[in-house]
């Protein structure tokens, strides 16, 4: 009989308000419906919420039935950080990353572990921006469906950790995601990885409901961040396939974002601020073409 391997589920939180906790009991609620056969785990790592959430969690209805754990992971700000506490606290040997505020499909669990299994090390599977976002959809920026949520011509897969598993031992091997980018650190990661030898692999299948942030503000921030982390792959990694990041086409898009009609605005804040960390990213790490 072949015995099930453990598997350890790391959400990284920052969570303030009662809203915010409310979101994370629909991630747990549809963890702990997997279809997955096995033992697991789910490693709440919390990088900065106020008090009330560790004792919210210490003592959940689902504590016993996902083996809820609590860390502290504050010493640094940002998800990146937070993940590499929860990886170094998890008992598993395979690590599922997921996001605090999103929704697992039922087979998410058992359909990326069996995907491992079929010769990765490391892989993600596609998302969708549909099911969560009824009251907030989005009108030319919405997550790509699964055939196309790979960007053509990379020269390695684009892994997310919005649905990420990789083998516990080959991540610490690399030492985790790096604290240091602003955003995109997943990407790196996959990245890194691919170049030293490991294999990653993308499972284009929606298995995983992808929240939308509401507003303006929250949007061009989560862009921002984003933009700069793009410029920054393109510098550490030449050659990746991703677009040259060039001033001319990123002044026109910015004005072309500004007067457009029929964006909400969580979209054109994401789409601006994507812009401007481009800009931004682009002199700071000399990726950003004149021509």
């Amino acid at each position: 009989m072949v015995v099930p391997r453990s598997i350890s589920i790391v959400i990284p939180v920052l969570i303030s308000s009662v809203d915010g906790r409310d979101l994370l009991d629909v991630q747990l609620e549809a963890l702990a419906a997997q279809d997955h056969i096995g033992p697991i785990e789910v490693i709440i790592a919390d990088n900065g919420s106020p008090e009330f959430l560790r004792q919210y969690i210490n003592g959940h209805r689902l504590r016993d039935r996902l083996k809820l754990k609590w860390v502290y992971a504050a010493q640094h700000p940002g998800a990146a950080h937070a993940r590499n506490v929860g990886a170094a606290a998890a008992t598993g040997e395979i690590l599922l990353f997921c996001d605090h505020d999103d929704r697992a499909y039922p087979s998410w669990v058992r359909r990326l572990v069996e995907f491992l299994d079929e010769g990765y090390d490391l892989v993600c599977s596609a998302v969708e921006g549909r099911t969560l976002n009824v009251d907030n959809p989005r009108a030319v920026a919405e997550v790509p469906p699964p055939e196309r949520f790979q960007p053509e011509g990379v020269f390695a897969p684009v892994l997310v950790t919005t649905s990420l598993a990789v083998r516990a031992d080959i991540y610490r091997k690399l030492d985790g995601m790096d604290i240091t980018y602003a955003a995109n650190e997943d990407v790196e990661f996959g990245w890194r990885a691919h170049v030293a030898g490991y294999r990653t692999g993308f499972l284009p299948e929606a298995l995983m409901a992808y929240r939308y942030r509401p507003g303006f503000a929250p949007g061009f921030r989560q862009g921002r961040s984003r933009g700069i982390g793009l410029a920054r792959l393109n510098a550490n990694f030449p050659d990746n396939g991703l677009p040259e990041i060039r001033l001319r086409e990123l002044l026109v898009r910015m004005g072309s974002i500004a007067t457009a009609r029929g964006l909400v605005d969580e979209e054109r804040g994401l789409l601006l601020g994507l812009a401007v960390g481009q800009l931004r990213g682009g002199f700071r790490h000399r990726t950003l073409r004149f021509n």
